[in-house]
């Protein structure tokens, strides 16, 4: 016979490692033949989806509602990195091709909008037990964020598809916001925004989870620590997104730089997703 979804112990574990490994064979830039690069993003796909089912995602067939929307939030704060196994191999977007390149920002819009929904999911499933206060100044935040980030990713895929088509609005980006062409310094700053307010409802999150009890006090902390860095790097950089070389001319610019790496700041979130998804099933 079955066991309840209640009594099942979830396994976050597996997903945690897959979540790891897929970030870094993004990040890391690999010369995959077409058929390599194919079955490696299905594996990656495929073994992260059947990882966070087991994780904890199951509890979204759960007949309570307060397991429901925990699964929900956490299924959808840790589904940009799973999105990640579609870009293997792909690397920084310096020196890459186009096409690749526009794949990467539309997998990076479609991100914001997982991240920025799991957060207000997560703010209704907290109302649930009662937060209310900094769950929801956290969801005014990530409502400023998404659509920002959203831009800024279409922004750049936009242009990189007229690139394909012979035209172009932008300038290379060689170093600081004021050699870019006006549009592209805007998303620049639409960027930049959006990682701050991230890293701002992130805290607030933090605490909301800390408040309603659902991360221990120390947990709570950490992730506000961390948030409270991230967002103070990302505003010492201020609004210029430095290239590589230029970021890494100096040792005191590199934090900065890495602190605004589109997809850095949604990792919080997502560890909140893993979280989430233990808590729901568990």
């Amino acid at each position: 016979m079955t066991a309840p979804l209640a009594s099942r112990r979830p396994r976050p574990a597996p997903l945690v490692v897959l979540l790891v490994c897929t970030f870094v064979i993004f990040g890391r830039s690999a010369d995959y033949a077409p058929a390599t690069r194919s079955a490696l993003a299905a594996l990656l796909l495929g073994g992260s989806l059947v990882a966070a089912w087991f994780g904890g995602a199951r509890a979204i067939v759960s007949v309570e509602p307060a397991r429901r929307l925990q699964a929900a939030a956490g299924a959808l704060l840790v589904a940009p990195f799973v999105l990640f196994s579609l870009l293997a191999g792909m690397g920084p977007p310096h020196d890459q091709p186009a096409a690749d390149n526009a794949l990467r920002f539309l997998v990076l819009a479609w991100g914001a909008l997982f991240t920025g929904s799991g957060l207000l999911v997560l703010r209704q499933a907290l109302a649930s037990a009662g937060e209310t206060f900094w769950s929801t100044l956290g969801a005014a935040a990530t409502t400023w964020a998404t659509p920002l980030y959203v831009a800024f990713a279409l922004v750049q895929r936009i242009d990189l598809v007229a690139q394909m088509s012979g035209w172009s609005w932008s300038a290379a980006v060689t170093g600081t916001l004021h050699e870019l062409t006006p549009l592209d310094a805007l998303s620049m700053s639409a960027l930049f925004l959006g990682g701050v307010l991230t890293y701002l409802a992130t805290g607030l999150f933090a605490l909301a989870l800390g408040s309603a009890g659902w991360v221990g006090r120390r947990t709570a902390r950490i992730f506000i620590a961390i948030s409270a860095v991230g967002g103070a790097l990302l505003v010492a950089r201020g609004f210029a997104y430095p290239g590589l070389d230029a970021a890494f001319s100096h040792w005191y610019s590199i934090p900065g730089f890495i602190a605004g790496i589109p997809a850095v700041p949604w990792m919080l979130p997502c560890a909140m997703g893993v979280i989430l998804l233990r808590r729901a099933a568990s």
